[in-house]
């Protein structure tokens, strides 16, 4: 990051979840994007659908920066709501470069794509933040460890204001 753009952000939070999801988890996930910008993060996600889509919807809401590293060649397939496209047609091997492009991983619902990028950032030493209220793999890896590499756990909170604490805390 350039200095500008250092001194107006925190850092990078990679935000992964499910592409298809309900009305409930969409409401939490727009609300934690809006909150995420409102506390100066940019948003680094998968730019397609579902927690993705809502995460950067709820970041524009509150004029957010956004990142979408999408698994195509054409950067027109991402969410209307992001504003770095990042093409990475690479399968799977996408959820590599989600989670490195993120200081930090803030997991919300998911099925097995968002528990490979949970064990990414374990493996690569990323704080990881899961959202336990809801189901899906964020709900069931919260306050785990999911080996003893870390000496640290997968922080679980509750509410996206939660989520937002405990950021602010790690980054602090």
């Amino acid at each position: 990051m350039n200095v500008d753009i250092k001194s107006k952000f925190k850092g990078v939070i990679s935000v992964i979840g499910a592409s298809e999801i309900d009305k409930k988890i969409e409401e939490l996930t727009f609300e934690i994007g809006r909150l995420l910008a409102k506390n100066r993060f940019i948003i680094a996600c998968g730019g397609l659908s579902g927690v993705m889509e809502a995460v950067c919807r709820g970041a524009k809401e509150e004029n957010g920066l956004t990142i979408g590293i999408i698994p195509h060649t054409k950067k027109i397939m991402a969410n209307k709501y992001v504003d770095i496209v990042i093409p990475c047609p690479f399968s799977q091997a996408r959820n590599i470069v989600v989670v490195l492009s993120g200081d930090a991983c803030l997991a919300i619902s998911g099925k097995a794509g968002t528990l490979s990028e949970i064990c990414f950032a374990w493996i690569y030493q990323k704080p990881i933040i899961a959202l336990s209220s809801v189901k899906g793999w964020s709900s069931k890896i919260a306050n785990q460890k999911l080996d003893n590499r870390r000496e640290d756990i997968i922080y679980g909170v509750e509410t996206p204001q939660d989520a937002i604490d405990k950021l602010n805390e790690l980054f602090e």
